[in-house]
């Protein structure tokens, strides 16, 4: 039974990805193993290998946040992304649904952004006593919506934006360290390769709490600082960057399904951060904000 309801899935998963394009976006979370079950009886023919893991995790939130930048506004957004792993090895797909896009006159549903992540993981266990996790990986952002960001130094009284290519992309690649200790403490490093010079460094910790049987509170928060002299940028800033923390209450519905309403607050850790977010803000929103709550249901199925 385990091993058709993985077939089920993956053959599931290669339709929408079909249906969704070429790329889709990572968001950085492992699949869950369930629960041990007997063994079901195997079919006939070729069967899917045991460490073949599958993912569907679907955010339905009040609001697409990236990095501290406001990336859509009065809008539902539905982020779907599909993870398939094997031995450490594993491809991600993610899409960004606006259900009512400030780019478009009449503020239409539209595919704003897909993105393709490959990554590698592994553990070492060295002289130390906790175990140091550690991920390769390489990111491609592919932007179905034009960009826009306010130039650099714009005459007085004049907002100069720079309109990029309706089907721009870019790349990073990306290293996360992490400790299997209290806090599980993480550190990653991006390093954008396609559009320019920006390095993004991202410190971040979390803790789950036993509130009810397999129920969990699940507490995450983190910082950044920001190198960013690529001509995308909205403004050239060296300098720690956004805040973000988030709180969800998770609870399995069965051993492969669960649901977490989760919240979340960004916020500026510095002056220039304030003052980029809040031109990036105004550039695409008409007005000027740097510190935004948002949050939704976070539905995932791991097979």
């Amino acid at each position: 039974m385990k091993t058709l309801l993985r077939m089920i899935f993956l053959s599931l998963l290669i339709v929408i990805v079909m249906g969704l394009g070429t790329y889709a976006r990572a968001e950085y979370a492992a699949p869950e193993k369930p629960a041990a079950q007997a063994e079901p009886a195997k079919p006939a023919g070729k069967t899917i290998p045991e460490d073949l893991t599958a993912d569907l995790n679907v955010p339905l939130y009040s609001q697409y946040i990236w990095r501290g930048y406001e990336l859509s506004r009065d809008s539902f957004v539905a982020m779907p992304t599909m993870t398939v792993g094997y031995k450490g090895f594993a491809l991600n797909f993610w899409a960004d649904l606006d259900t009512r896009y400030a780019g478009t006159p009449a503020k239409e549903f539209k595919l704003q952004e897909t993105d393709i992540t490959a990554t590698y993981s592994n553990s070492y266990k060295g002289p130390l006593p906790w175990a140091l996790n550690y991920t390769l990986g390489w990111i491609l952002y592919d932007y179905q919506s034009p960009q826009i960001n306010v130039a650099s130094n714009p005459p007085t009284g004049q907002q100069d934006t720079i309109f990029l290519n309706k089907q721009s992309k870019n790349q990073e690649i990306f290293v996360t360290l992490g400790l299997d200790t209290i806090l599980k403490p993480t550190f990653s490093f991006y390093d954008q390769i396609q559009t320019g010079q920006a390095q993004y460094f991202l410190l971040g910790i979390s803790h789950s709490i036993a509130v009810y049987k397999d129920w969990s509170l699940d507490l995450a928060g983190s910082v950044s600082y920001l190198n960013n002299h690529s001509q995308a940028a909205v403004k050239p800033i060296s300098n720690f960057h956004d805040g973000n923390v988030s709180a969800g209450l998770k609870f399995p519905v069965n051993n492969y399904l669960s649901i977490k309403p989760n919240v979340q607050v960004s916020f500026p850790l510095s002056k220039d951060a304030s003052q980029e977010i809040m031109q990036n803000s105004s550039s695409l929103f008409h007005h000027r904000q740097d510190t935004f709550f948002y949050g939704g249901i976070i539905i995932d199925l791991a097979i």
